[in-house]
């Protein structure tokens, strides 16, 4: 009984503390959204490590054709980046890089975001001590 409660609480901080750090942010209602609907994917991870670099905070949602509404709820998120990397194809975006105000000067914020014509995709949360270039090799280095 004891160590349930203990697991309910611990749970309950890691949400409170992830809800924090995306205040304000629209990637936190996809996350709560779309997290557990049916042929979505949800990852999230805290104080963790993800291919030797340190993450406060990593979430990822792979979805199957919520692909317009993420979109529309993206919009504002790209608005508030400092900056934007896309590709666009046929006045669609297919894949979006926004790096987010910092929390503070040793955490960074970002969002990234893809999207195929059928309107699947996904879009990942990363926070945590790290610099655009560390962003680019944790997500697009090969796998050894």
């Amino acid at each position: 009984m004891t160590k349930r409660l203990l697991t309910t609480i611990l749970l309950l901080t890691c949400i409170a503390v992830s809800t924090l750090a995306q205040q304000g942010l629209r990637v936190a209602d996809i996350f709560s959204r779309y997290g557990g609907e049916r042929g979505c994917k949800m990852v999230e991870m805290h104080d963790t490590e993800l291919r030797g670099y340190k993450l406060k905070t990593y979430q990822s949602l792979i979805y199957q054709k919520q692909g317009e509404e993420i979109a529309r709820l993206l919009v504002d998120d790209r608005r508030k980046a400092t900056k934007i990397r896309e590709v666009v194809s046929d006045r669609r975006i297919e894949s979006g890089y926004y790096i987010l105000p910092p929390l503070s000067e040793t955490q960074q914020r970002y969002i990234l975001y893809t999207q195929k014509p059928d309107k699947s995709g996904a879009v990942i949360y990363i926070e945590g001590a790290l610099s655009p270039d560390d962003i680019m090799q944790l997500c697009y280095q090969k796998k050894k």
